[in-house]
């Protein structure tokens, strides 16, 4: 009943019978909904620990410190920000994969994807049914994207007319040929059969590990291309679909996917997403899970919690995932409803050190389980992709910023929800450590084929200053008004975005053209430099005290030397004087006059920290180490301690070729790592806990070091410096 509903409202906006088309998809779908009625089978695979909200309650506000602020944030860059080892997938060798034009003939309304999983040797089969639409012209030939290393067995078309199809299979494609056309707007049904060992791939891929406890995991993580490392689809974040999927275990595991469980049979379990998604947040996750469940009311709706845990660290998710609630109600209240309506919303673990947000079963590393809500700020991360990413989603991955700066910047708001004021300038603070942003842009550049170009900290970092400071400058309820605009537009919900598309809702709301900022911090590649200089200049009994202002930056290829327009606050203090004043800083060499009864003795630039910027020089207060005095500087290491990896960030005055080494307490060498030579700026190296053999090394206390080769001038030839830092690493 529920999915012939489906099936029709999908379907039925166009000019065709929408009725057969669903009996067929019933048909295809094997599985279906039948056995939603046998909760007795279901209670008996899978360990339910049901828990009530006060008890979930109880437990956070016993290990949970919330008088002030955390030392140090956990850093979603990092924690999202995933390997690059492992094989690069690209269609195009020139840059991010892109449609084969074929594609672009057809739309696709609905994937049913039926597999085995095999644990131990990682092999995976089955069939996906492809429903689409054709668009304006007639289609011959049918293309999904499939990795070569992968097979396909055999492949049909169902629908509107039963044949058996011929393909071939190269360069990561499967194209088929029709032997008669799908006519323009005519529905498709297509069912491939499949089978492989998919390899880790992109940033994760699909993958096989054990869990501490030695239990098989198996888990997918497909941003933000490799979908087709596991299963034919047609591999663009822009084709948005509905997804039932059916996953066949062995005795003991449970399978989890998104959307909204609808029976298991035959080791099988089900689930329905009735709501379109893009192929890289289609999950798979299979282990042995006890399930945390508790239902939700709140501003984001009515709906149920399901957790799906490893039964060694149910208590320790309890305590973590008693939060939940709270921060559903808060992204509720500024957001909406939760997008997935009438679905459950919830977190499945796997072997793993990060997190990604997969709707309606985010999926979660272990290693982000403690028990004391240490990782708050990363769970009210992937809960915002639900509106941001997952509801709306950017057209094509030079637009991440859409997903990760706005998910960035609602940990900020968590913070400042948590903490007040404090905790946003302490969050913001945080994510401003080295300047880290010259010679890159927010919106990425296309032709890089490497994935975790995408995921660099500028799509996290800046991104969220972007809306810090536009947040600033529009004041928070046209602030917050632009986004709800954003996210309620019907053209985007359930759709696609550009940075334009959010652009536009900014100007809509305010009635301002908003084209020069989102220009300068979208596109350019610095940030600016300031210089001040300020006195006091006293005519005819008043202080017409002066501020000096130069941004020194270097010229960027987008605007060249033209200066930022920015909003800059200075909080002035002296003698019966202490105010906050807010100039235009337009120029690259601008004075500003300000009347005042008495003098002043101190000025603070940006206090309230809403400004994305650098001081080269400042008379408020001693001048920081800055590296234009420094040829190299280093930054605390972050998370320290840590498990299982660590960033080490420096920084260095001119081009620079590095060494990393990783010492004991007893002066052995257990890392050696030697960098590719870079220019001028920031630096950073991921130690995932490993010595130079690729073993794990046991807890403990270990000194690093940094040695960076340079030329300081052609006259003193080549020179050394070394940074040295000390980190924990707690097992």
């Amino acid at each position: 009943m529920y999915m012939l509903y489906f099936a029709d409202e999908q379907l039925g906006s166009n000019n065709h019978s929408s009725m057969g088309l669903a009996i067929i998809m019933l048909q295809h779908m094997r599985f279906g909904f039948r056995f939603v009625t046998r909760p007795a089978t279901w209670v008996v695979l899978v360990c339910v620990l049901l828990i009530t909200p006060a008890a979930l309650g109880q437990s956070r506000t016993q290990t949970r410190n919330v008088d002030s602020p955390p030392d140090q944030w956990p850093q979603a860059c990092v924690i999202e920000g995933k390997s690059g080892d492992i094989k690069t997938l690209t269609t195009d060798p020139l840059g991010m994969p892109v449609p084969d034009p074929l594609q672009d003939m057809y739309d696709v309304l609905h994937y049913d994807l039926a597999v085995q999983v095999d644990p131990v040797y990682g092999w995976i089969a089955g069939t996906v049914t492809v429903v689409f639409q054709a668009r304006e012209q007639s289609i011959n030939r049918f293309v999904l994207d499939f990795v070569d290393e992968m097979n396909v067995s055999v492949m049909h078309i169902t629908y509107p007319y039963p044949a058996r199809v011929a393909f071939f299979h190269s360069n990561d494609q499967i194209t088929a040929r029709l032997a008669t056309p799908i006519e323009p707007w005519q529905f498709g049904i297509i069912k491939v059969q499949f089978w492989g060992q998919p390899a880790p791939d992109g940033l994760f891929g699909y993958r096989v590990d054990l869990n501490d406890a030695g239990d098989r995991v198996v888990a997918t993580v497909s941003e933000p291309w490799s979908a087709r490392s596991w299963w034919p689809c047609k591999d663009d974040p822009r084709d948005k679909a509905t997804v039932a999927t059916h996953i066949n275990v062995p005795t003991g595991m449970t399978a989890v996917s998104n959307g909204v469980f609808t029976g298991f049979e035959n080791r099988t379990f089900s689930y329905a997403e009735s709501l379109p998604i893009s192929t890289y947040l289609v999950s798979l996750a299979v282990a042995d899970y006890t399930e945390l469940q508790e239902p939700y009311s709140g501003s984001a709706g009515q709906f149920d919690l399901h957790h799906y845990v490893f039964p060694d660290l149910a208590e320790d998710a309890q305590a973590d995932f008693a939060i939940l609630p709270e921060m559903l109600d808060f992204c509720g209240d500024l957001f909406g409803p939760y997008p997935f309506t009438n679905q459950p919303y919830g977190m499945v673990l796997c072997q793993w050190d990060e997190a990604m947000e997969h709707p309606t079963a985010v999926t979660y590393g272990n290693v982000l389980i403690t028990g004391d809500g240490q990782f708050d700020t990363i769970l009210v991360h992937e809960l915002s992709h639900m509106w941001f990413g997952n509801l709306i989603t950017p057209v094509d991955w030079t637009h991440i910023w859409l997903n990760e700066g706005f998910a960035t910047y609602t940990e900020a708001l968590w913070a400042e929800h948590q903490y007040g004021p404090v905790g946003l300038t302490s969050f913001m603070n945080s994510h401003n450590w080295g300047h880290g942003y010259p010679d890159d842009a927010v919106i990425r550049d296309s032709s890089s084929s490497y994935p975790p170009y995408y995921f660099r900290a500028i799509s996290y970092h800046k991104g969220a200053f972007i809306l810090h400071m536009l947040r600033r400058m529009l004041g928070d309820e046209d602030f917050f008004a632009s986004i709800r605009a954003y996210l309620d537009n019907p053209a985007l919900r359930y759709g696609n975005a550009h940075s334009d598309d959010f652009q536009q809702a900014c100007e809509d709301v305010t009635g301002q053209d908003l084209q020069w900022f989102f220009d300068q911090w979208l596109y350019r590649t610095t940030y600016p430099v300031f210089e001040l200089d300020w006195n006091n200049d006293w005519q005819d009994g008043v202080n017409q005290f002066r501020i000096h202002l130069r941004q020194v930056q270097v010229p960027d290829l987008v605007m060249g030397d033209e200066p930022y327009r920015v909003p800059v606050e200075f909080l002035l203090k002296g003698t019966g004087i202490d105010t906050t004043i807010t100039v235009m800083n337009d120029q690259l060499d601008q004075e500003f006059v300000i009347n005042l009864d008495g003098d002043v003795t101190q000025a603070y630039l940006d206090p309230g920290r809403w400004l994305l910027y650098r001081m080269a020089e400042t008379k408020s207060a001693p001048p920081a180490q800055d590296v234009a005095k420094a040829p190299v500087r280093l930054y605390p290491a972050y998370p320290n301690p840590f498990n299982p990896r660590c960033l080490f960030r420096w920084e260095t005055a001119t081009a620079t070729r590095d060494l990393v080494e990783v010492f004991d307490l007893q002066g052995h060498r257990i890392l050696s790592e030697q960098l590719n030579t870079k220019e001028a700026g920031p630096r950073e190296f991921l130690w995932t806990g490993l010595n130079s053999h690729g073993q794990n090394i046991p807890s403990g206390t270990y000194l690093y070091r940094i040695t960076c080769h340079g030329q300081t001038s052609e006259i003193s030839g080549e020179s050394s410096w070394q940074l040295q830092g000390k980190v924990t690493l707690a097992r």
